[in-house]
């Protein structure tokens, strides 16, 4: 199976839309954002900085933000709308200056080098257009010592069901777009709709 176009549009520019899209898939981004919170506890992560690249209308960074009360959250992404969705989350969950969403491409992340705690994306890699610029950002912004967490679409038969899930990366793809970055080593592991690095 190819990889087809994707079937919205890279940045999402229209509120409509982005609403819609944020309504579907909020129940899973909080879901991540508790796996992800439970994973970093478990290697001992207590408090620290965390960027989502990507992070479109913030749910999982507010459970992250919970989670790890003496932390930073900081989210990047370039659709405003879904940015103004998220900081109206943010507002109404009163976390006041520990998280932030700014207007940045994961393609050039605005930070130094090794200035995050860890770093997440979440169904990102396959939109961006230079994927493999994109891992060696989050390579470059993330601390020695930090946590690296991706996960994306997997293409699969599921595409014949799902149009969505033919634009993803086969997870040999994706073994070959992260092997040819400069990401640290770590683990890929797979499921049925989703391919995942950690390190």
């Amino acid at each position: 199976m190819k990889r087809a176009p994707l079937t919205h549009e890279p940045v999402f520019e229209d509120e409509a839309f982005a609403q819609r899209y944020a309504e579907r898939h909020r129940n899973m981004a909080e879901k991540f954002g508790r796996e992800y919170g439970d994973k970093l506890a478990a290697r001992g992560f207590t408090r620290g900085r965390i960027i989502d690249v990507g992070c479109g209308f913030g749910a999982m960074n507010i459970v992250l933000a919970r989670r790890f009360p003496d932390s930073e959250v900081v989210g990047i992404d370039l659709s405003e709308p879904l940015l103004e969705l998220a900081r109206q989350s943010a507002r109404a969950a009163e976390l006041g200056e520990r998280v932030r969403f700014e207007k940045a491409d994961a393609q050039q992340i605005p930070y130094e080098e090794d200035s995050f705690d860890a770093v997440i994306s979440t169904n990102m890699v396959h939109i961006v257009s230079q994927p493999i610029q994109m891992l060696n950002e989050m390579e470059r912004v993330l601390a020695p010592d930090g946590r690296l967490f991706i996960a994306d679409i997997r293409r699969s038969w599921v595409g014949l069901l799902d149009k969505t899930f033919r634009s993803g990366l086969t997870l040999d793809e994706a073994r070959e777009w992260v092997a040819r970055s400069n990401l640290r080593q770590g683990q890929f592991s797979s499921s049925l709709l989703w391919w995942r690095f950690e390190a």
